[in-house]
Formats: C-alpha cells, sequence, structure tokens
C-alpha cells in the first residue's frame, strides 16, 4: 500500500473506533466505508500473486526465500555449507540460516554436523526429495 492509502486507512480506523465507543452509527460506516478500500486493494494483490505462482508446487506451501533455500538443496547431490545455499539462494547467511532453521523445525531440511570440524552441512529430507522429483516428471 502507498502512503495515501494508509492514512485512509489510519483515519477509517479511527472513525470505526470512535463511533463504537460514541455508540455513533454514521462514524462508524464512514469508517468502514474509508478504511476498506486499502484493506481490499491488498487483499487483491496478495490473491493476485498467490494465484499467478500457483504452478509452483514450492509456493503452495512454503513463502519465497524458503523456497528459493529449498531449490538451492534440491539442485544439490550432496550436503552443502550455509554459505553455499546463501550464495545459490541469493540471500545474506544470517536469513538463509534463520530459513534453515525453520525449515529443519518442519522437517524438510536435515542437518549434518562434521566431527572433525564445526561445519554443519544440510541437505534436503530424501522424502521430499522424492516427492518434488515426482511431481517435476508428471509435470
Amino acid at each position: 500500500m502507498d502512503l495515501l492509502n494508509y492514512v485512509f486507512y489510519f483515519f477509517g480506523v479511527i472513525l470505526i473506533v470512535g463511533g463504537i465507543f460514541g455508540n455513533n452509527l454514521p462514524m462508524f460506516l464512514l469508517g468502514v466505508i474509508i478504511a476498506l478500500p486499502p484493506l481490499l486493494e491488498k487483499g487483491l494483490r496478495r490473491s493476485e500473486r498467490r494465484d499467478s505462482s500457483s504452478d509452483d508446487v514450492l509456493s503452495l506451501i512454503l513463502d519465497e526465500r524458503e523456497g528459493c533455500v529449498l531449490k538451492a538443496l534440491i539442485k544439490s547431490d550432496n550436503p552443502l555449507r550455509l554459505s553455499e545455499i546463501a550464495a545459490i539462494a541469493g540471500l545474506s547467511k544470517v536469513t538463509t540460516y534463520r530459513l534453515l532453521r525453520r525449515l529443519a523445525a518442519r522437517g524438510a531440511v536435515l542437518v549434518v554436523k562434521d566431527d572433525t570440524s564445526r561445519v554443519k552441512r544440510y541437505y534436503i529430507n530424501p522424502k521430499l526429495r522424492e516427492l518434488f522429483e515426482t511431481h517435476i516428471k508428471s509435470v
């Protein structure tokens, strides 16, 4: 939303709250009329974005950045280090680390620790890899 829509939304919410607490129906309705269009516009933009990317299976269950990390792991047959994943996905190391922790908590990514060094390597869950490879072959 641009600045003007935020302003309309803000004043609409103020009028809604004032109408509720002041038992003033016209003020409440005016607030709804002012605040609703920016919300509808934002919702329509989200649904358009979701519809346009529905061909990609990853976008249905993951956000865009998580999808980039998983795609980087799918392309590799060997476990990758954090820096390698960040470079392939085009994300910072901090963001990539947070996304990998989130994906590991869901079980989508597995972590291997090297005993000789303190380096963690990440790879995609084999069952998830099979699922995506099956889907890619069927499409």
